[in-house]
């Protein structure tokens, strides 16, 4: 047994995750933060903080070097954090020891860290958002006729709280997305901001973990709205049975994850649990959509839609137009 289903070589297709696992794993990472030290390089650069040449050769050196994270954990051990490793490692390997000075320059690690996991809450929510809107396209067309009327009923009971989770994504994906610079200049973190396509937050928020928790509270609260599609026929078919037990289990990974105030422990306890519990997430998106396709090809139904069904489909309808 593995120590996650996401990690198994037979049981990862029953708890589908989809592309968002490919986010999840240590290239994923080391190569974010890279992109955040190029970035960063490059618009300390532009505003005279560091040589331009130099920040324009680190920035090169970030889309093109890459980094084995093997080699990284004697000293991830030392320090808590990868990115001392990851910047001593990048700058052996760019052989140009004039601009190593000028890498992550009077910036704290914590903020490159950050700014890269961002990156890649910013790809999660993507595909959260895209999985959602085909789920409830599904749902939508069988809630609004031609199907058993129960069907159409259980479809919309279980799209209405999946609606209000889509509207509550869009303002999430706005504000929710801040990129890390603690200690510096607004101009300066408003430039890296746009360089990323993160949101300037107007502040630094090291200690402050209230976008990573919003993000986690989402994805928690998805999961149980996922499981009423499940809750009819919960031990009848194995996505159904999937969907139901994922529900306690992101529950208790969003406890994890709101565990301690202190920001180095909230920090570790992110990394024990926010992967799996986004992995979670994007494994009830599949579990739910597998059960949608067997509504939606369930042989038709006589008769109107129930009043509740066609209103749910209305409202899909109408959020795509």
């Amino acid at each position: 047994m593995t120590a996650t289903p996401f990690d198994s070589a037979y049981l990862h297709k029953l708890f589908a995750t989809g592309e968002a696992a490919k986010l999840f794993t240590d290239s994923a990472e080391v190569r974010a933060m890279m992109i955040v030290l190029g970035a960063l390089a490059k618009v300390q650069g532009a505003s005279g903080l560091i040589p331009e040449t130099a920040g324009k050769a680190i920035h090169r050196a970030s889309l093109e070097l890459q980094i084995d994270p093997g080699g990284l954990a004697d000293d991830t051990a030392r320090d808590g954090t990868p990115v001392p490793s990851v910047v001593a490692s990048f700058g052996a390997l760019m052989q140009a020891p004039e601009y190593v000075p000028y890498l992550c320059h009077e910036t704290a690690p914590d903020d490159i860290e950050d700014s890269a996991l961002m990156l890649r809450m910013r790809q999660v929510l993507a595909q959260a958002d895209a999985g959602l809107t085909t789920l409830l396209d599904d749902l939508g067309a069988v809630a609004g006729g031609g199907h058993a009327p129960d069907s159409a009923t259980r479809a919309a009971r279980a799209g209405w709280p999946l609606l209000a989770l889509r509207d509550e994504l869009a303002l999430l994906r706005q504000r929710a997305l801040p990129v890390a610079l603690s200690d510096a200049d607004e101009r300066l973190r408003a430039a890296l901001a746009e360089a990323l396509n993160l949101t300037d937050p107007g502040r630094g928020w090291r200690d402050d973990r209230a976008p990573l928790r919003d993000i986690a509270g989402w994805s928690a609260r998805l999961v149980t709205a996922l499981a009423a599609l499940a809750r009819p026929d919960a031990t009848a078919t194995p996505p159904a049975a999937a969907l139901e037990a994922l529900r306690p289990q992101a529950a208790a990974l969003l406890t994890v994850v709101n565990a301690s105030p202190e920001p180095q422990v909230a920090r570790l306890a992110e990394r024990l649990a926010l992967p799996q519990l986004l992995l979670c997430a994007n494994a009830a998106l599949s579990r739910a959509q597998a059960l949608a396709t067997g509504l939606r090809s369930t042989p038709g139904g006589t008769g109107d839609a129930p009043d509740e069904a066609r209103r749910f489909a209305k409202a899909v309808r109408s959020e795509r137009s």
